[in-house]
């Protein structure tokens, strides 16, 4: 049968991000880096839902393990279990990814390159302004993350500095060049959103996706980059275009919306519930343990903890990822999402959230029975046994025929028997 190929690019900020994630809950302490969470949901989807999940290194284009560093330790871990590759290139896909950058850097030298970058920052505010009091303000998590960088990252033995042994931790290539000087340039604007002598390290930051993107479409799969990187990317039009990205994107926003509904019909009577219910659940990002596991291990037997109930779950979610990776036309992705659908109506009657609906066939038995009731002095009232069973049987048993489904619908089905307990 056809597949297609889902590959993914992650770049090792993510990883970084996820793994303070990981070891603030080991320590039952909030995580330094604010787009913590954010990446460890991002990550474990990819694991999940993607054929193959690859890292870039920032500077070798054919990097052998130990190449990364003795950390982040997720990453380590996560390529000894095989479920991350680093990212190789044959000598085609070099030069393809040769000539996209030399596109990226004549875009960035130019002036709408200063300019997008100015922009960025200066977005920084103004979504400070307009979303004042309801999350925490852009230019704050950008300062946080570049003071987490400085503190637990760049100061780290075998970390950034085995990737990029500069002085400065910044890569001597054309993008890193450009780092330092766009800093020089926005010195004034990078001295509110990050710690002092660090406006290089973050424009490096946000420079290297594009080439990280480069790299991604040589090897004709999606890159996936850190949250911070994301609209600065955009504003390039590096994102990858095709079908496959997107609509893959599109599946797994089907999968959380499967939450949506429920949070809909549900109301806030189980608000909190299905709070639980998406914080239990691996496919919406939510934890792959226990609560009274945390606390027990140090970092690194947590860690390979953590990553061995991900290789697990990957393969008990591999009917999902095979569906996905069976979708090749647009058709196949529509029929896809028609049965996600399914799960979700019939979670819906499972629970107890939508009120079950009868054929006309089955009125008509309901109809008949109660009228030899009416009828026949004596004989007991069968009806509310015979509904009450048909009903009870509907909600416990799922009516599909493919195998992703019954999983999809077990997976919620037992995470919101956990949020109850």
């Amino acid at each position: 049968m056809t597949q297609r190929n889902t590959d993914v690019l992650l770049d090792v900020t993510s990883f970084i991000s996820a793994e303070d994630f990981l070891l603030a809950q080991n320590r039952a302490a909030q995580p330094d880096d604010p787009f913590a969470r954010q990446c460890f949901v991002e990550i474990v989807q990819s694991l999940i839902f993607m054929s193959r999940v690859y890292v870039a290194h920032p500077v070798l284009s054919n990097p052998r393990t130990e190449d990364f560093g003795e950390r982040p330790l997720l990453l380590r871990e996560l390529m000894r279990e095989g479920l991350t590759r680093t990212l190789q290139a044959d000598n085609d896909q070099q030069q393809r990814a040769a000539d996209l950058v030399e596109t990226a850097l004549h875009d960035l030298e130019s002036v709408h390159g200063i300019t997008s970058m100015a922009r960025f920052v200066e977005q920084a505010f103004t979504i400070d302004h307009a979303s004042a009091g309801s999350q925490t303000a852009l230019s704050t998590r950008l300062r946080d993350w570049s003071t987490f960088q400085e503190r637990k990252v760049r100061s780290t033995t075998g970390h950034h500095s085995d990737r990029i042994p500069t002085r400065d931790g910044v890569e001597e290539d054309g993008f890193g060049e450009w780092a330092r000087a766009a800093a020089v340039i926005l010195a004034g604007p990078l001295r509110d959103i990050t710690v002092p002598d660090q406006g290089k390290y973050l424009m490096a930051t946000l420079a290297r996706g594009m080439k990280y993107q480069a790299r991604a479409e040589a090897a004709e799969m999606t890159y996936q980059s850190h949250p911070l990187r994301r609209d600065f990317s955009l504003t390039f039009d590096l994102t990858r275009g095709g079908v496959a990205g997107d609509t893959v994107l599109d599946i797994i926003q089907a999968v959380r919306g499967i939450h949506d509904i429920l949070s809909r019909a549900a109301g806030q009577t189980d608000a909190h519930r299905l709070r639980l219910l998406e914080l239990e659940l691996p496919l919406l990002g939510g934890r792959l343990w226990e609560p009274h596991e945390a606390g027990r291990l140090d970092d690194r037997r947590w860690i390979a903890l953590v990553v061995r109930r991900v290789l697990e779950y990957r393969e008990r979610a591999a009917d999902l990822r095979q569906a996905v990776e069976r979708c090749v036309t647009d058709e196949d992705y529509l029929r896809l999402a028609r049965d996600i659908e399914g799960v979700k109506h019939q979670l819906l009657d499972r629970l107890g959230l939508r009120r079950v609906e009868m054929s006309a066939m089955e009125r008509e038995l309901v109809n008949s029975v109660a009228s030899v009731t009416q009828v026949a002095t004596g004989v007991p009232a069968v009806s509310g046994l015979w509904f009450g069973a048909r009903t009870l049987g509907k909600q416990f048993a799922f009516v599909g025929a493919q195998p992703f489904q019954r999983f999809l619908y077990k997976e919620f089905l037992n995470a919101w028997k956990r949020a109850g307990r």
